[in-house]
């Protein structure tokens, strides 16, 4: 969307503005394109880390940016998007609020009891406006039913099942841009160990926004399995199932934590009529029977959402940041103030202790009501934290010239590469049953490419475990060498059978000479060979038209092992060179996490304007002609100044 069009944008009847400051430029940075259609200005930011200050310097280079909290708050803004540390946002909201600032929080909203009832009474001191971002109630198919239910097609909620399980073993060792924790031997600050029922809101909120219902009580069983990877001293790795009674009688199974299979489904049964909503898309059944009609509907944005889905992540954050602007612009609130927030918070906390005794029920209580408030102003109860600060190896500090130093990098790379291993090695026990056999072709090229870093990665890391065989790093990294079969991984006939395997698969399904070029920090492909400006490629001029611009995302800043890529013009650009015998038509297998071009011997050959995250649903699959000898390969995926995730691309030959 080009900037006259985006000027004209107006949601709001007013000429008033918003002065933002976002603390937390991590997950913070993820609103940054919102803002601009919201009467909000983003002018100051706050970090104590220097590459996410830098990231943001570049993205807003006239805002005020540090890494000092007060001063900070001091500044001259009038609303703060608070997106620190999961722990601290009861603390850190009510510092802000004393600072004269409303709050647009990240989930979840505080991390005791004690710590909500301190925060809902600073916020009705200050009389300033606060909302939870909780933002997974707001995608085109969740307000469709929402309003679906409000109309009574659904009559009234009987049972329902959110799920938000969601395997992100690797950010326990990196930030949420995929850079490794610094120092080396250091884990996150909470990801790490945080139990996840904490993290409730994004399977329970939905339920609500959708219903219109609100927890009263809940109840939960440990669930004691874990995947491997993940710190014994934690309380995540595992799944998180709590039932949860709602305030009109109905049950609802609240699923989170980490399992083997990330899932999604979505499902929820009225009196009248229900939805099933998974990774068939969404279906309801209606006519008050178990056996009446079961179609599948495709919901459509209404209102506000087709400009919703420009912003990013399936238009959810838009609507946090709407109805934080709308209350503060018109007075108007949202299904996620104070209260609200504290509706979707408690669950996780009461679910928790629930599990350690025994799976007895807990009460949610109703934090507007004083009388409840009263009962929990001292309840302080937390899960212990993880000591982070003295890291994996118990406060000893590897020299740095030992792979212990980089642990961190070391056990992000593992994540990948043993994942990688696994994946084959299972799917080749039975690849003769795989519907279509060539979908394992592509694991075994990933594995190929990648096992140069594997090989490397696995030495480092036994070297790690046998220095240190006693630490947290060592159980950790110990669990994953085991997961990825570190024998038969590094076996030395393991590298000539897999380049034969993947020849014959290739010839069998006529993809040869098969290279794969990455640019997205969760996969380890081959790295793109250069980044390249409009500079150096002056004969490709890269340009969107108006319709293809419909699409614009926010996007964390794109990376790769060796560092950044900025670009200042709006673009990211990235270079390799494919090599053929001769001349000959193939194929590209392209996607990227936002409107890309992709060009051949600088032709272009494929535009996806809507292209979004995840990656993965969004290839584009494009005829090519190879010319013989060396083939100059760019993509370029439009960007929010300079910030994207990534982009990737598959290229085969076939004559």
């Amino acid at each position: 969307m080009a900037k006259k069009e985006q000027a004209a944008v107006k949601v709001f009847d007013t000429d008033k503005r918003i002065r933002l400051g976002i603390w937390g430029l991590g997950r913070g940075m993820s609103f940054f394109n919102t803002c601009k259609f919201l009467n909000i200005d983003v002018v100051a930011g706050c970090d104590f880390n220097k590459h996410m200050r830098d990231r943001f310097q570049a993205a807003c280079p006239d805002a005020f940016v540090t890494d000092d909290e007060d001063a900070f708050l001091s500044h001259d803004f009038d609303a703060v998007l608070l997106a620190t540390f999961c722990l601290d946002h009861g603390p850190h909201a009510i510092k802000c609020l004393q600072a004269g600032k409303h709050v647009l929080s990240e989930v979840t909203s505080f991390f005791s009891m004690a710590e909500g009832v301190k925060l809902v009474e600073a916020v009705e001191k200050s009389g300033l406006v606060y909302n939870l971002a909780e933002n997974y109630p707001f995608s085109a198919a969740n307000m469709w039913l929402a309003n679906r239910w409000r109309e009574g097609l659904f009559g009234e909620l009987m049972y329902g099942e959110y799920e938000y399980v969601h395997e992100c073993r690797s950010l326990c060792y990196t930030y949420i841009d995929g850079i490794p924790v610094m120092p080396g031997h250091a884990v996150h600050n909470w990801r790490s160990w945080f139990n996840y029922h904490y993290y409730c809101t994004h399977s329970l909120g939905p339920v609500m926004v959708i219903t219109g219902t609100r927890p009263v009580a809940v109840e939960t069983f440990p669930c004691r399995p874990r995947l491997a990877g993940y710190l014994k001293k934690g309380g995540n790795g595992t799944a998180a199932p709590s039932l949860i009674q709602m305030d009109n009688g109905a049950v609802v199974r609240n699923l989170m934590g980490a399992t083997a299979h990330d899932a999604h489904n979505q499902r929820l049964w009225g009196t009248l009529g229900a939805s099933d909503m998974g990774y068939g898309g969404l279906r309801l059944r209606l006519g008050a029977a178990g056996h009446a009609p079961l179609l599948q509907v495709t919901p459509k944005w209404e209102g506000l959402g087709e400009l919703a889905a420009q912003t990013g992540h399936g238009g959810g954050d838009f609507w946090t940041l709407y109805y934080f602007a709308r209350e503060i612009l018109t007075g108007e609130k949202g299904p996620f103030d104070i209260y609200g927030g504290c509706d979707v918070t408690i669950p996780g906390i009461q679910a928790i202790r629930s599990a350690l005794e025994g799976g007895k029920p807990m009460e949610v209580p109703d934090f507007r009501k004083k009388a409840d408030r009263k009962r929990y102003r001292d309840d302080d109860w937390k899960q212990e934290r993880y000591n982070t600060s003295r890291g994996v190896f118990g406060g000893f500090v590897p020299p740095a010239e030992e792979p212990a130093a980089k642990f961190s990098s070391v056990m992000k790379d593992l994540i990948t590469t043993s994942i990688n291993y696994r994946s084959y090695a299972d799917w080749k026990k039975v690849s003769s049953a795989i519907s279509d056999e060539s979908q394992f072709l592509p694991i075994a090229e990933k594995l190929l490419d990648c096992y140069p870093l594997l090989k490397e990665t696995y030495l480092n890391a036994r070297a790690i475990i046998d220095k240190y065989p006693k630490s947290d790093a060592a159980q950790v990294l110990g669990e994953m060498l085991e997961i990825g079969k570190e024998a038969e991984a590094l076996a030395p006939s393991l590298l000539p059978g897999l380049k034969r395997e993947v020849n014959a698969l290739r010839r069998k399904f006529k993809k040869t000479d098969s290279i794969s070029i990455t640019k997205c920090e969760a996969s380890a492909l081959l790295p793109v060979r250069s980044v390249i400006s409009k500079v150096a490629y002056p004969d490709t001029k890269v340009k969107f038209t108006k319709a293809e611009f419909n699409a614009v995302h926010d996007f964390c800043q794109i990376q790769d092992r060796y560092g950044e890529t900025k670009s200042d013009d709006g673009l990211i650009y990235a270079r390799c060179y494919y090599n053929a015998r001769k001349a000959g038509t193939g194929t590209i297998n392209v996607g990227a996490d936002g409107p890309f071009k992709v060009f051949v011997n600088q032709n272009e050959i494929c535009c996806n304007p809507r292209a979004t995250n995840p990656v993965s649903d969004h290839m584009t699959l494009v005829q090519v002609n190879w010319q013989a000898g060396k083939n100059e390969i760019v993509l370029a995926i439009r960007t929010n100044k300079g910030m994207a995730w990534g982009f990737r691309a598959a290229i085969h030959k076939s004559w």
